[in-house]
């Protein structure tokens, strides 16, 4: 009994052991594995993927004729591994444009998607995706992107696009949500419109900054947003241009972020919003 007790502990060890290695040499998910685990294709030439019959969803309406042949060319924005309460994961950003058409307009703004994969002993398993984002990234250009802590131990991404056109640069919260992943809130961090103002009697001249932090004290898995807007906006109501300088205050709801509270920071008086 005692030599089959060793036996058993011997073989329960070594198990341990193969298993703990194989997990430690298990090499990172390469990008081409990525794309293959995704779209089932990868071109390591151009680094890229082909994407044919893009499924877009039924109630979306598609650009004009860009996407008529629901074919794409898929390259990777920002691919990145990540630590995530304590598991080994790794995202990937996308950006899709037609492959039948030139793509280099203002108004040509790619197909933003992204996918996440975690690892889950010694093999690599999609956790979240959704390629169907966003459209972003005026005449094709690509955003600064970056990991970000969106809670405790739960990690998402910025993006921030800067757009010629209307001179402003355009913040974009990426969060993973459940199996998806959504763009949880935009926020313009500056904008104004001095060359249209400036050429023209009728158009008031509006420029604003905004300021986004996390506020780590609100309860719950997902720190709350706090944004500070100074400058000047253009009231509907009274048909010109008046100053601004409030905090407005966000929570993660259902995957949005969801105005809760706005100061006006000059007399620091609080409007809840029910």
């Amino acid at each position: 009994m005692k030599l089959a007790y060793k036996v058993a502990i011997g073989l329960v060890a070594i198990s341990c052991f193969v298993i703990i290695f194989s997990v430690i040499q298990k090499p990172p998910l390469s990008e081409e594995q990525a794309f293959m685990m995704v779209f089932g294709n990868y071109d390591r030439t151009h680094k890229s993927a082909s994407w044919e019959h893009i499924p877009f969803p039924d109630k979306e309406e598609l650009s004009g004729h860009y996407w008529e042949e629901k074919k794409g060319i898929v390259r990777a924005i920002f691919f990145q591994p990540y630590h995530e309460n304590g598991m080994h994961k790794v995202v990937l950003l996308t950006k899709t444009i037609p492959s039948n058409i030139p793509f280099d307009r203002h108004a040509c703004r790619p197909l933003i998607g992204a996918a996440i994969f975690v690892r889950k002993h010694a093999h690599w398993e999609i956790e979240a995706q959704n390629q169907f984002i966003m459209y972003d990234g005026e005449y094709g250009s690509l955003p600064v992107v970056k990991l970000i802590a969106i809670g405790k131990e739960k990690v998402g991404l910025s993006l921030e696009f800067e757009h010629i056109a209307e001179t402003d640069r355009a913040l974009n919260i990426i969060v993973p949500y459940k199996n998806s992943i959504v763009n949880a809130h935009i926020e313009i961090i500056y904008y104004e419109n001095f060359s249209g103002c400036e050429a023209s009697n009728a158009i008031e001249c509006v420029a604003y900054v905004s300021n986004i932090a996390f506020d780590k004290s609100m309860p719950g898995a997902f720190y709350g947003l706090r944004v500070k807007k100074f400058g000047t906006v253009y009231n509907d109501k009274k048909g010109k241009s008046m100053p601004v300088d409030e905090e407005v205050t966000y929570r993660l709801l259902d995957g949005h972020y969801v105005q809760i509270a706005k100061k006006a920071i000059s007399n620091m008086e609080w409007t809840d919003i029910h």
